[in-house]
């Protein structure tokens, strides 16, 4: 689960391959917005949003990364080059791109590494393994 930079949303992944975008009004009440289906293969593991609260980033078990815009509801199909660019979200706890390839060891396999996490500015990226350790980079 991850709120939007703007706290309008709340994007919640799960085990049936489908993302729920949910809304928040001002009361704060939820209602489903957008129920992002038949795009991925396998569980939700991480969601990320762009700093403005459009663009939402998400990676499932089978190691897909897909990115959608959630203003206009419509799944990104190629990926952006802009939408590579770390600077524009908000968190960074996909472990799959660039921005954290080295964090996984030599000869690991992507089910080494479980979760990672930047601080804001993207000086340090967080890494918990299956072997119980946080490495920090």
């Amino acid at each position: 689960m991850k709120y939007s930079p703007d706290n309008q949303y709340l994007a919640v992944g799960g085990h049936d391959d489908t993302i729920y975008v949910y809304k928040i009004d001002t009361n704060g009440n939820y209602s489903l917005n957008w129920k992002i289906e038949y795009m991925h293969s396998s569980a939700i593991t991480a969601l990320d949003w762009s700093r403005d609260s459009r663009f939402l980033k998400a990676i499932d078990q089978a190691y897909l990364k897909l990115y959608y815009d959630c203003i206009e509801n419509v799944h990104i199909k190629d990926g952006s080059t802009s939408l590579s660019d770390p600077s524009i979200w908000d968190t960074s706890s996909c472990k799959l791109g660039w921005e954290v390839m080295g964090v996984f060891p030599a000869g690991a396999d992507g089910t080494d590494i479980n979760s990672v996490d930047a601080n804001s500015d993207r000086t340090r990226i967080a890494a918990g393994d299956d072997f119980g350790t946080v490495c920090i980079f």
